[in-house]
């Protein structure tokens, strides 16, 4: 007996340790393949920083998403655009996201109620623009910093994702350049900063596409405010008129090629000097700076600074209101000098 268990436990004996080798081969290749992916993505996400690898994994609808340009491109920054648009689904219905997303929730009858907030015919027109026919505008007024706002007014420096005080100035200035002057200027209320970084990049883009409507533009300004001035630097007395101080501020070659910048400058010293000599002291002058702020798409684009965050809304529009004045005259000179120009040539 003692013989047969021996022969039979030597004899099997290799078929047997070749089964438990071949399970635990299998089990092994499996755990090893769960770490694989598991500490693969989670050491990209880490040591890559790149969190794109679960959005791709969880959500493959973001997997073939575009790669930005810009300064953040190939960043976190990138996936915003992507995440913005999975919700850009036929009725913005949140439901067909989620059967994108888990196909077996397609197999699920849904009661329709309606369409949720339905889409509006796409619009030729500038988000935030009031457009008459092209070729009629003389000036045109947008806001890099759309939030930018007046704290003792509205509580806050800015407000985020909507339009502050300095949408109001550059209002008040069209009013009066239409209604006093007979100058046609339009008033851009796009709102280019809700990603703060990129609000110039977004404002090019709206300059660009103004002055391919409206190439006869006389002058293009983009308002803001200042900032981290003490409230004894932000206000000035005019003709009894308390109002905010008046900065002009004009790009250059410091940092891109921006040939054409001394004309802008000139154009910022002839607005300062009309200022002043119509109202001392409202006007802090030029600055130069080495940015070159939309300014080399047009010869006479400037920035102009209404006021500082310490300051209020009504003193911002009481400086706009006096700024429109001289702007408006200015811009009567440019329109009688150009017949005489025209007969010279």
């Amino acid at each position: 007996m003692y013989h047969a268990l021996y022969r039979y436990r030597y004899r099997y004996r290799p078929r047997w340790l070749w089964h438990k080798l071949y399970g635990f081969l299998v089990v092994t290749g499996i755990i090893f393949s769960l770490l694989t992916l598991v500490v693969g993505t989670v050491g990209q996400v880490f040591l890559n920083r790149d969190p794109r690898l679960f959005l791709e994994a969880a959500m493959p609808h973001h997997a073939a998403g575009e790669q930005g340009e810009g300064e953040f491109a190939g960043s976190f920054f990138s996936l915003w655009p992507g995440l913005v648009d999975s919700f850009a689904l036929p009725g913005k219905d949140p439901r067909a996201l989620l059967r994108s997303q888990l196909p077996l929730l397609a197999f699920v009858p849904v009661e329709q109620e309606g369409e949720v907030n339905p889409v509006e015919p796409a619009s030729d027109e500038l988000p935030g623009m009031t457009r008459k026919t092209s070729g009629e505008y003389l000036v045109a007024i947008y806001h890099t910093h759309t939030g930018e706002t007046y704290t003792l007014t509205d509580g806050v420096a800015r407000l985020e994702g909507k339009e502050g005080g300095v949408v109001k100035v550059g209002e008040i200035i069209r009013q009066e350049l239409e209604s006093k002057y007979g100058i046609s200027t339009l008033h851009i209320k796009k709102i280019h900063d809700r990603q703060y970084s990129s609000s110039y990049v977004e404002s090019e883009k709206t300059v660009r596409e103004v002055l391919q409507e409206e190439p006869q533009l006389k002058v293009l300004l983009d308002i803001h405010r200042d900032a981290g001035k003490p409230r004894r630097d932000c206000l000035v007395k005019v003709k009894d008129i308390e109002a905010a101080p008046i900065l002009f501020v004009v790009g250059s070659d410091a940092r891109a090629p921006f040939p054409t910048w001394r004309q802008n400058e000139q154009f910022a010293r002839q607005l300062a000097a009309a200022l002043d000599k119509k109202y001392p002291g409202l006007c802090q002058g030029v600055r130069v700076k080495e940015g070159r702020y939309n300014q080399f798409l047009h010869p006479r684009a400037l920035l102009v600074e209404i006021g500082s965050a310490n300051n209020t809304t009504g003193e911002a529009l009481a400086a706009a209101r006096l700024f429109a004045e001289v702007l408006g005259e200015e811009v009567q000179k440019l329109l009688e000098a150009e017949p005489a120009q025209s007969g010279a040539e």
